[in-house]
């Protein structure tokens, strides 16, 4: 009986480390967002110029949930809505709702991060000067909790199938 316990704590055990190496694996995988490295469409660094030859620009980031995150200069003129758009849009779970840009205000001779949450759900809501952008601004869209939501179901998928093979194979060793 002693033995039949510590080959089944041994299962639960690799069991458990198996989910752990499934969940770890989700996050490599292709998200649709571009930010990991290790994607064959991915780099590291993305730096974009966006601008006629001689026209006034600006460089501001733009991380998260959209086709091709990265750094930008983008004419002075441009606003949060043509940003995105030149990043090719936002992906699949972009969180819209909660567009975060954070902008460095200078004051005399320190500066400040100021955070500003935008509702890109609602643009007939939004004046147009609250998607004005500035030099430096730094833009990120976060994705929904449906992508969480994903990724857990496919970790306790994986974790049943093996709890469920671990199960039938005792039960055939029983027989």
């Amino acid at each position: 009986m002693l033995s039949n316990c510590k080959f089944l704590l041994r299962l639960i055990s690799f069991s458990c480390l198996l989910c752990v190496f499934s969940w770890t694996s989700l996050f490599g995988q292709n998200l649709q967002s571009g930010l990991a490295p290790t994607l064959p469409s991915a780099s590291a660094a993305s730096y974009y110029y966006i601008a006629k030859p001689g026209e006034l620009t600006m460089q501001v980031n733009l991380w998260g949930f959209v086709k091709n995150p990265g750094r930008y200069e983008v004419p002075s003129s441009t606003d949060l809505i043509q940003l995105i758009s030149f990043a090719g849009g936002p992906v699949q779970y972009a969180k819209l709702d909660e567009v975060k840009l954070t902008r460095m205000i200078l004051n005399d001779t320190t500066g400040a991060k100021r955070e500003i949450v935008l509702n890109l759900e609602h643009l007939d809501k939004l004046k147009q000067s609250s998607l004005a952008l500035y030099p430096g601004d730094t833009i990120f869209i976060d994705h929904t909790a449906w992508l969480t939501i994903r990724d857990v179901f496919n970790v306790v998928t994986v974790a049943a199938v093996i709890t469920s093979a671990v199960a039938q194979m005792m039960w055939a060793s029983k027989k």
